[in-house]
């Protein structure tokens, strides 16, 4: 009919106002036939000169090279493997230093480690899913990085008050307590970087690959945490293990508060992001409306 037709014209004019152009003035993916759409993945590494295939228009994926440029991402992927370099280590060591010289209790002590942190990181994942898009990702990310600093902290004053005193029970479940900081690091950390990494690669059409990048620095921070910490309880204690760890895991937290800037982009602006080149003027009137509204309602 021709309401129904009036009324998909109107709905394909609004949605050219907010979609990229191609160059015949058809709007991607809508307008243009299933056999032009470039559906292959790009191999151009960056190395090389441009593509001179003119056939291909449309938005494309940054190159890898491109991606490895980005300090935000280089800075990012450091702050992981040394946050999995300090913290990998700690469980094994709190486990050893449970079940040593205790007996069949120290054993069992050493297994609710494993259940106590799993049951908090569960509930932290949950509180990051609900929040991060409220709050923005550095304040909790900012949660799960430091968590593993007070935690050290906290573990050298028991293992203290344990030499001084003795061994009791009472120090044992101090000590095994302090796996719920664990579990919120891990929640947090394993949430959060998962977002963030989404943050950084926004727009670049590399998503797998920087996560891909992430997720390696941290499974070598992990492998290179189980020799070091092992290394250090041997030569030089428990204790001490805990007071060179705690130190380290300062890094990666300092490192994000001081040169990471928030990466979480509100829907209100993101969906400003593509607009033609006619409609400048008020697109950049809306867009500063709207961050002068989100930035009232953060604050």
């Amino acid at each position: 009919t021709e309401t129904s037709a009036a009324a998909d014209d109107q709905s394909l004019g609004s949605l050219s106002k907010y979609q990229l152009t191609n160059t015949d003035g058809s709007i991607p993916g809508v307008n243009k036939p299933k056999d032009q759409i470039q559906t292959k993945p790009s191999f151009n590494f960056g190395f090389g000169g441009q593509q001179t295939n003119a056939a291909v228009s449309g938005p494309k994926a940054d190159t890898p090279l491109q991606v490895l440029r980005d300090p935000t991402l280089l800075t990012f992927i450091v702050l992981c493997f040394l946050f999995h370099t300090a913290n990998g280590t700690i469980l094994p060591l709190v486990m050893q230093t449970l079940a040593i010289g205790e007996g069949r209790i120290g054993i069992l002590f050493s297994g609710l480690c494993i259940i106590v942190a799993q049951v908090i990181m569960v509930g932290s994942a949950k509180i990051c899913g609900d929040y991060s898009s409220l709050y923005g990702r550095k304040p909790l990310f900012l949660v799960g990085l430091f968590s593993v600093s007070i935690r050290c902290v906290i573990l050298v004053i028991l293992i203290t008050i344990r030499e001084s005193s003795g061994s009791s029970h009472l120090i044992q479940i101090a000590i095994l307590s302090t796996q719920l900081l664990d579990g919120i690091g891990a929640g947090f950390f394993g949430t959060m970087y998962i977002l963030v990494t989404s943050d950084i690669s926004r727009g670049t059409g590399r998503f797998s690959m920087t996560l891909g990048l992430t997720t390696a620095a941290m499974s070598i921070g992990g492998t290179v945490s189980g020799y070091l910490g092992q290394a250090l309880a041997q030569d030089l204690g428990y204790k001490q293990a805990f007071v060179i760890l705690g130190v380290m895991s300062l890094v990666p937290a300092l490192l994000y508060l001081f040169c990471i800037p928030e990466t979480y982009i509100p829907p209100e602006l993101s969906a400003m992001g593509s607009i033609q080149e006619g409609d400048e003027e008020e697109h950049d009137k809306t867009v500063g409306d709207t961050a002068a509204a989100v930035k009232s309602e953060m604050v």
